[in-house]
């Protein structure tokens, strides 16, 4: 990987140009006019966005419901009927739609973040959030989504037989074909948006804002999974497995230097869910209501452990760039006037 271009050569003798090595986690400190408050400022921001998205949204759904007949002056539904009706279900076009896109339209906002906040490394018009060379490693990409695939598909395999091994028969294929290939098709294209949006919020603005301030990386990891987790409305073992993938994502990213695999492995693990859970083979067709057991937990700690090995293994063969080098071109304080000297113009 080829860094970035040094900046122009100093135009007065109070700058100074030097070489910062940062880790992915630390690429906020990565700018001449870095201060406290701008991580602060970028992370707000973004959950000011992302909130008010939110809010749109969900003034636009209360008008769907009204319509439809969900809500009305008569009956207000309670949690659990609202869970039901609008839970993402593949067999429910609609529900996709709005799940899926009242994250990802939160997508194009978060540059925005980053830019009121003043975070911009030595004033590149880039992206900081992607990696440590400020850009989407495409080929990187392609690797680890593939690695994923495979990992996932494996560990999904030797789940059912495991299952089936225990006395757990599968069901029938019961969603109608037609309805089943329109969820397939929402699914794929959108997917893949809501899970970078999910990475660039959590693994990006968050894991970033709390490494400008704290230098140990399992700081962030552990504070941007644990709130990964929260914002998931499972049961506590449901909210451990999000907060497992959580874990392995922010690692990933730090180990990688970007959120490439993080991206990838996120997008294969909701894209396989929808598929298998929409064929009503597994039960229920949505999450609704649905209730874990400690025994979850173990099938994801173990492929998440599985994935970072293969991730660790493939990053040492390919030598993506791990740490960012980057020359940063900072003011220097004017050097004292000798009592009874003239200060010299420029200095």
């Amino acid at each position: 990987m080829t860094d970035l271009p040094p900046p122009p050569p100093p135009t007065s003798r109070a700058e100074q140009t030097t070489i910062v090595e940062l880790p992915y986690h630390r690429l906020f400190r990565a700018q001449p006019t870095y201060r406290w408050w701008r991580p602060l400022v970028a992370l707000v921001m973004a959950a000011v966005f992302f909130l008010g998205v939110q809010v749109v949204l969900a003034i636009v759904l209360v008008v769907v419901l009204f319509a439809n007949g969900t809500i009305s002056v008569g009956h207000i539904p309670t949690q659990t009927e609202l869970l039901a009706e609008l839970s993402p279900d593949l067999t429910n076009p609609w529900t996709l739609v709005f799940g899926l896109g009242a994250i990802l339209l939160v997508l194009p906002l978060i540059p925005l973040a980053l830019r009121i906040a003043g975070i911009r490394p030595s004033g590149y018009r880039v992206n900081i959030l992607h990696s440590v060379t400020f850009r989407l490693r495409w080929r990187w990409l392609g690797v680890t989504a593939a690695i994923s695939a495979v990992v996932w598909i494996v560990s999904l395999a030797v789940q059912v037989l495991v299952g089936v091994a225990s006395g757990q028969p599968l069901l029938p294929f019961s969603t109608p074909i037609g309805p089943y290939l329109v969820g397939a098709l929402i699914v794929v294209l959108l997917v893949p948006l809501q899970a970078a949006t999910e990475e660039y919020l959590f693994r990006g603005v968050l894991q970033q804002v709390i490494g400008a301030w704290a230098r140990w990386a399992p700081v962030g990891i552990v504070i941007s999974a644990t709130l990964f987790a929260l914002s998931h409305s499972y049961d506590i073992w449901g909210q451990l497995q999000v907060g497992i993938l959580g874990v392995s994502f922010a690692i990933a990213a730090i180990r990688t230097g970007g959120l490439e695999s993080g991206i990838a492995y996120h997008s294969v693990h909701n894209i396989g869910t929808f598929l298998i859970t929409g064929t009503g083979m597994f039960g229920p067709t949505n999450s609704a209501g649905a209730v874990g057991t400690p025994m979850d937990v173990i099938p994801p700690l173990i492929t998440a452990a599985v994935w970072l090995t293969a991730i660790e293994f493939a990053a040492r063969r390919m030598h993506p760039q791990r740490i960012s080098r980057i020359a940063v071109t900072r003011l220097v304080p004017d050097p004292p006037t000798q009592p009874g000297m003239p200060a010299t113009l420029g200095g």
